[in-house]
């Protein structure tokens, strides 16, 4: 028999270790690099999925908002928003308590993403940002030089605008469509769709017609832009996406535990209300699905499916494999 209870546990441990080590990566005090993260992290995406998973964590939301209150600067809380728009990690009451926290500190626009998450996202009942959380001050500014810093890198020279988020995508991807990169990004089509056109009128781009729409890729040794600006081995994973699967699969193994005493067939009809975005999620990030040929099976064999994809993620999550 299936404990889903210790399949949710192990799950949430898996994406816990993963979200400490990029936070250790970043330079937050205190958190150890036990593993090399095998993707350029995303600092929004990093946050939201903090908020959702780490709720519980009081050392590491107070390591967290202690790097926030150092280098905040480097965060976009616009992006923030556009990133919980399509994938709906956070939680509103992390998200308040956030833009509180932000215009404690002095940052523009943090009192905006207050009234904005009070506005447009639902209740959760679990609050992030505590009113006794006492900054230690330990937190340094991020080593640059780290691959998993490396979208800290770009805006630190291009300024915390799409254009990091844009370049880095093109240096990780052969080509792609503006609103492919659009969407990877977190970014509008509008701005993405304008900088590619800088781009290619700089010369750092190239593009050609595919159909009826334009496909970009970076413009490879052309003296001007280095090909990898040290970027080494990492790849592009959409984060907002991949966080966004595991909230649906710890979602789904909970409501199993719940009806420990149900037919296979009423935990087949539970599973089958997530499978659609479970799939659509995984594709999304960019990674291979573990839950892949689900959404054709009924019953017993929808049920092992899930379980399988269940221990698969966790092996995904600990080892560090991505690709």
């Amino acid at each position: 028999m299936v404990e889903w209870n210790e399949q949710a546990g192990r799950l949430r441990e898996a994406v816990l270790d993963l979200l400490w080590e990029q936070w250790g990566a970043f330079g937050a005090a205190g958190l150890s690099l036990a593993k090399k993260v095998p993707f350029v992290a995303d600092p929004e995406a990093l946050i939201l999925a903090t908020m959702r998973f780490g709720a519980g964590e009081a050392r590491l939301t107070d390591e967290v908002l202690d790097w926030l209150s150092r280098n905040g600067g480097l965060i976009s809380l616009q992006r923030l928003k556009n990133l919980q728009t399509s994938s709906r990690v956070g939680t509103r009451e992390g998200l308040v308590g956030l833009g509180s926290f932000m215009e404690q500190q002095g940052f523009r626009n943090g009192k905006a993403l207050s009234i904005w998450a009070g506005k447009v996202s639902s209740e959760s009942g679990q609050p992030w940002v505590s009113e006794t959380s006492e900054l230690r001050e330990m937190s340094v500014v991020p080593d640059l030089r780290r691959e998993e810093c490396f979208l800290l890198r770009m805006r630190s020279v291009f300024g915390v605008s799409a254009r990091p988020e844009v370049l880095t995508w093109l240096l990780t991807h052969e080509e792609g469509y503006a609103a492919e990169i659009a969407r990877d990004t977190g970014w509008f089509s509008k701005s993405v769709q304008a900088i590619l056109n800088d781009l290619e009128l700089a010369g750092l781009v190239i593009s050609h017609p595919e159909g009826k729409r334009k496909v970009f890729a970076l413009r490879r040794r052309n003296g001007i832009l280095d090909p990898t600006l040290g970027l080494g081995d990492l790849h592009w994973l959409s984060q907002g996406p991949f966080y966004l699967g595991v909230l649906y699969a710890i979602q789904t193994a909970d409501r199993l535990a719940k009806m420990p005493e149900a037919s296979e067939s009423a935990k087949a009809i539970a599973i089958r209300g997530e499978m659609t975005s479970l799939n659509a999620a995984f594709r999304l990030s960019g990674m291979k699905d573990p839950f892949a040929g689900g959404g054709f099976l009924k019953g017993t064999e929808l049920v092992e499916c899930f379980e399988r994809g269940l221990r698969d993620l966790v092996k995904v999550l600990e080892g560090r494999d991505f690709g």
